[in-house]
C-alpha cells in the first residue's frame, strides 16, 4: 500500500471539516443577505440562512448539552470503528472518515455557537421543498451511503467464495467418493468372476 492510500482517510476528514467550516463562516458574514432566499440554480437550489436547534435536517431536537453528548459518542465510535478497520478496506475507512469529518462540524456549531447549527443549503421544486442542511450534513449522509454499499458489497462477496468453496468440495467429494452404480457394477462383476472360476474347476 502506497503512501497516497494511507492518508487518502485523512484527506475525506479534511476536505468535509474545512468546507463545512469555511461555509458556515462565509454564511454568518453575510447573514443579512442569506436571510432572503438567493437562489443559485432557479428554484432547484437556493441558499437561505438558518439556525438549527437539532440534530442533521433539523430533525430530533433535544437540546444542546444531550445533542453535544450524542455528537461526542457518536464520533468515540466512528474513531473506534476506524481503528479497528483493516488498511486494506480503503472505501470503508474513507466513508468513515467523511461521517466523521461532517459530526465534528456540527459539534463544533453546537459548542461554540449556542447549540444552533447553520444551515443554508435549500433544494426542492416550488413548496415541496427537503430539509436545509449544510456541508456536515452531506459528509455524515454520502459517507453513511458509501458505508453501507461497501458493506453490502463485501457481504456479497464473502457469499460468493463461501458457495464456490461448498461446490468445490462437493465436486472433490463427488470423485472420490464411488456413486451406488459403480458399487453394484463392481460386486457384480465379482460375482459373475466367482462363479465363472468354479464352473472352470474340474
Amino acid at each position: 500500500m502506497n503512501r497516497f492510500d494511507r492518508w487518502q482517510p485523512l484527506l475525506w476528514f479534511n476536505l468535509v471539516f474545512l468546507v463545512d467550516f469555511i461555509t458556515k463562516r462565509l454564511v454568518l458574514a453575510n447573514v443579512e443577505t442569506l436571510q432572503q432566499k438567493v437562489c443559485i440554480l432557479g428554484d432547484l437550489l437556493r441558499f437561505i440562512y438558518v439556525r438549527n436547534p437539532g440534530s442533521a435536517m433539523g430533525l430530533f431536537p433535544l437540546g444542546r448539552v444531550p445533542l453535544i453528548i450524542i455528537s461526542l459518542v457518536a464520533i468515540g465510535f466512528l474513531i473506534f470503528l476506524f481503528r479497528h478497520t483493516s488498511a486494506h478496506h480503503k472505501i470503508r475507512r474513507c466513508a468513515l472518515a467523511a461521517i466523521m469529518g461532517g459530526a465534528l462540524g456540527n459539534l463544533v456549531d453546537r459548542v461554540f455557537y449556542d447549540g444552533l447549527v447553520v444551515d443554508f443549503i435549500d433544494i426542492g421544486l416550488g413548496t415541496h421543498r427537503f430539509y436545509t442542511f449544510n456541508v456536515a450534513d452531506m459528509g455524515v449522509t454520502l459517507g453513511g451511503t458509501v458505508l453501507f454499499l461497501s458493506l453490502m458489497r463485501e457481504s456479497m462477496q464473502r457469499t460468493t467464495v463461501t458457495g464456490t468453496e461448498i461446490s468445490a468440495e462437493n465436486d472433490s467429494e463427488g470423485a472420490v467418493l464411488p456413486s451406488i452404480s459403480d458399487l453394484q457394477d463392481t460386486t457384480g462383476s465379482g460375482i459373475g468372476s466367482d462363479r465363472d472360476d468354479l464352473d472352470s474347476r474340474p
